[in-house]
């Protein structure tokens, strides 16, 4: 349960901006300052003597009580000079001091023995702007899939009403999402376009991007394309592949079907499945294509290793993109 490398570099290269900003604008300050009030200069003179005073005595053992309270005194005396002077000047007392966008962890990244908070939001964040759409990634929330485009007239041939078995689905993803990695099984979405099945597969990547995990996700065509480039392309390094594919917690290859289909495709997709089946690592598979339509396309072979690992969500109801086309809503 960790983030890909890359996320933390991005992450901590993020944070390591955030202090050299902070360092640069108080650079700038001190400039301004100096050239306007030189009381503050000779205040932190005073300053930074009394500083090293203090651990000259520490490091020779002088330890006189004397002399530590001395100075202390003399430092505190020249902070005061210093904040007097920047008032007189028309700055604020603290206008030197270094504007961290985290005053907790002055943009370390820690606080005690602790990663602190503001560092694995920072993380989080980065996690969930390395996936592929991550812009209708923050949209596609459980609490932003809406069941009132479901009929709720019962279907006689179900014995319920499509908002129901959607509720149920969505039910079944949000416990999924909350209790993963235990017991957690392959699942496949099954169902036309328009269904909800890409909003509530990256629900559940959000939901397990905040909870730590390392999910990739992206459609069935942009996965092919990396293993084909990788396997054909001798100048084409992809370092990730890996980690995002074969190692990843959960992988989520979106709109099965729609890729164009060779023997390369389906050898290396059965590879894919297998590997992390003999790895007890889930993948999570949205098609709009039937069961009949994916051992039409992938054959038998590769269709049973898929439906027989994956709990099965059939997806019902009408054109949910199209409802929200016609009431301006999209």
């Amino acid at each position: 349960m960790a983030y890909k490398r890359s996320v933390y570099q991005k992450a901590k290269e993020a944070l390591d901006a955030r202090r050299a900003q902070a360092d640069q604008l108080q650079q700038l300050r001190h400039a301004e300052v100096a050239s306007r009030c030189p009381a503050v200069l000779e205040a932190e003179r005073e300053m930074a003597f009394c500083g090293a005073e203090l651990i000259r005595i520490a490091c020779q053992g002088e330890n006189t009580q004397e002399q530590i309270a001395a100075l202390s005194q003399r430092s505190l005396d020249a902070q005061a000079r210093r904040a007097n002077a920047l008032t007189e000047a028309g700055f604020a007392p603290d206008y030197l001091d270094a504007v961290y966008t985290c005053p907790v962890c002055k943009d370390t990244g820690t606080h005690g023995n602790y990663y602190c908070k503001c560092y694995l939001d920072l993380i989080r964040q980065t996690a969930k702007e390395s996936i592929k759409g991550a812009a209708q990634l923050k949209k596609c929330t459980f609490e932003t899939f809406s069941l009132r485009y479901y009929s709720d007239m019962p279907d006689p041939a179900l014995g319920r009403s499509h908002r129901q078995i959607m509720s149920s689905i969505c039910a079944y993803l949000r416990s999924y999402a909350e209790t993963f990695p235990k017991g957690a099984k392959s699942l496949i979405m099954l169902g036309k376009t328009g269904l909800g099945k890409t909003h509530l597969s990256l629900a559940v990547v959000n939901r397990l991007l905040d909870r730590g995990f390392n999910v990739y996700y992206d459609s069935a065509p942009g996965i092919l394309d990396r293993l084909e480039k990788d396997h054909f392309n001798r100048n084409y390094q992809d370092d990730e592949l890996q980690e995002d594919l074969y190692k990843s917690d959960l992988l989520v290859i979106d709109d099965l079907g729609t890729e164009m289909v060779t023997s390369f495709t389906l050898s290396a997709l059965y590879q894919l499945v297998n590997e992390r089946i003999n790895d007890g690592l889930p993948t999570l598979f949205s098609t709009n294509l039937t069961p009949a339509e994916l051992e039409a396309i992938y054959s038998q072979r590769l269709t049973s290793r898929i439906l027989g690992t994956c709990d099965i969500l059939q997806f019902y109801g009408k054109d949910v993109r199209q409802q929200k086309a016609r009431e301006g809503t999209v």
